[in-house]
């Protein structure tokens, strides 16, 4: 097997320098702003020197349509409760009805979007226009394999500081789910049992729905509507590791025997990964060529907790054969990481899988994971290790590809 290069001390300090030049001058990269934008094409020009290929594309998106909607579905869930605390003290069945229309109307449109990555309200809310940046190296001989590694160029919207804790979305979440599961059974109870008028059981139900818009009110406020966190370690910090392999592949003058090394750094992943979802369907007959494969890059924080990828909350499964590619790869580097699910809603490397793409995604565990949203993201928390095993991942994976048809 063909010895890979291993990315040197300089250019991890290449990949500090990197991202804080980008935190400098770029430091609000919300989707389809400017700031994204600037970072984006700071990358480009960075990949130019390295890439035989290099070139952005430019497509549109609908911005804020996870955010708006949560907030909407949250903020009827608390109307929902209040109606069904004063449906129970007036014995009213019409208001009764109308909370199990809304609960069942609620955890459809939640599941639709945020479990199943739906499209169709996204048309509701304002399209922009955001870009995407693809690069290569050529193989040394014809390509049989084409690798194509991830990163974002946005930031997440900032999570109020006085609210954050590791998963504190997923917790809310959760609980916002049992509540309206809660208020829907109540519901349905009452109706079964002749809506009785003030009885001691159902005040009591009703009182611990009421209870439940404490977290429906925690999940509205959570994220800051328009502060952008700086996105270090899941955007900043995967980019510039990609483009120093691409360094190290060019100073060391190696290329793979067969396969095509690429890169693509996406835009308005925030914005329901619309990047990635824009490439893969432009891309979906065109790179039916040789075989394919995308890994993404998520957020990365600590290289003792790295995982692989391959499944996400919405019942959609990766490349298994992906995922133990990497394992192997990792084995060979003596380094033991574990595969995971995403918990809840889609991950990033379900946009090419939905395209029928082999894919699996390298970042840290889900469950150390979430300080691109705080204050505590800072470029001098970021741990070198964890970049250097990490882009060491990814370059033995391609190169167990190389020597092995996908």
């Amino acid at each position: 097997m063909t010895i890979t290069p291993k990315l040197s001390t300089e250019n991890i300090d290449y990949v500090f320098s990197v991202a804080g030049k980008i935190l400098s001058e770029s430091s609000d990269r919300l989707p389809s702003t400017p700031g994204e934008a600037y970072s984006a094409r700071l990358i480009m020009n960075e990949l130019k020197n390295y890439c035989d290929e290099t070139h952005e594309e430019t497509f549109t998106t609908h911005l804020k349509v996870g955010t708006y909607l949560l907030k909407i579905l949250c903020f009827l869930l608390i109307i929902s409760s209040f109606i069904f605390k004063f449906a129970v003290k007036r014995g009213s069945v019409i208001p009764v009805c109308i909370c199990t229309v809304l609960s069942i109307l609620i955890f459809s449109i939640f599941a639709y979007k945020f479990f199943f990555d739906g499209k169709i309200l996204d048309n509701l809310f304002p399209r922009r226009n955001s870009l995407n940046i693809f690069a290569k190296r050529y193989s040394h001989f014809t390509a049989q394999n084409r690798v194509v590694l991830v990163a974002r160029a946005d930031a997440p919207k900032k999570q109020r500081f006085f609210l954050y804790k590791t998963n504190l979305t997923t917790v809310l979440l959760t609980l916002s789910v049992i509540g309206n599961t809660f208020t829907f059974i109540s519901c349905i109870m009452y109706l079964f049992t002749g809506a009785p008028e003030s009885n001691a059981i159902f005040s009591l139900l009703a009182s611990i729905s009421v209870f439940f818009s404490l977290f429906y009110l925690l999940s509205i406020l959570l994220v800051h509507p328009k502060r952008a966190a700086s996105g270090l370690s899941s955007s900043i910090i995967p980019a510039a590791t990609i483009t120093a392999i691409m360094k190290q592949m060019s100073e060391n003058n190696f290329r793979y025997n067969q396969t095509e090394f690429c890169c693509l750094i996406t835009g308005s992943e925030y914005s329901n990964h619309a990047g990635a979802y824009a490439f893969a369907s432009k891309y979906k007959k065109i790179m039916r060529d040789i075989p394919t494969v995308f890994i993404p890059v998520e957020e990365l924080t600590s290289s003792k907790h790295l995982a692989i990828f391959f499944k996400d909350g919405s019942g959609n499964e990766g490349s298994k054969d992906a995922a133990n590619i990497m394992s192997d790869a990792c084995d060979n580097l003596g380094l033991k990481i574990h595969k995971e699910s995403t918990i809840i809603g889609t991950s990033s490397f379900t946009p090419f899988t939905v395209h029928h793409f082999a894919s699996c995604s390298l970042g840290t565990s889900k469950k150390y994971i979430n300080k691109c949203f705080s204050n505590k993201d800072l470029l001098s928390n970021v741990s070198r290790k964890t970049i250097f095993d990490s882009a060491n991942i990814l370059m033995e994976t391609t190169n167990y590809y190389d020597n092995a048809r996908l």
